[in-house]
């Protein structure tokens, strides 16, 4: 009689490890999000200190302002100058 292969079983994520999995509709409510939350300002640089303020990062800053990252990182950098 032949064995059977028992199949082995992968854990479940867990909680945390959930959250990191990548959400494009979550990211697309929060790119909405912040964007009405920057569109009463003006000024490309408050808008980026603004978002990065709210926890975003220079990818997404750049990508949400139609700027590059190297800007988001200058204004970054010019207001801890200040």
């Amino acid at each position: 009689m032949a064995k059977k292969s028992a199949k082995k079983r992968v854990p479940a994520p867990a909680a945390d490890e959930a959250s990191d999995v990548a959400h494009p509709a979550l990211d697309k409510i929060a790119g909405l999000l912040a964007l009405m939350y920057v569109k009463t300002v003006d000024d490309k640089e408050a808008a980026a200190l603004r978002l990065d303020a709210i926890g975003f990062t220079s990818r997404e800053i750049s990508s949400l302002l139609d700027v590059n990252e190297n800007f988001v990182r200058v204004a970054r950098h010019r207001k801890k100058k200040k």
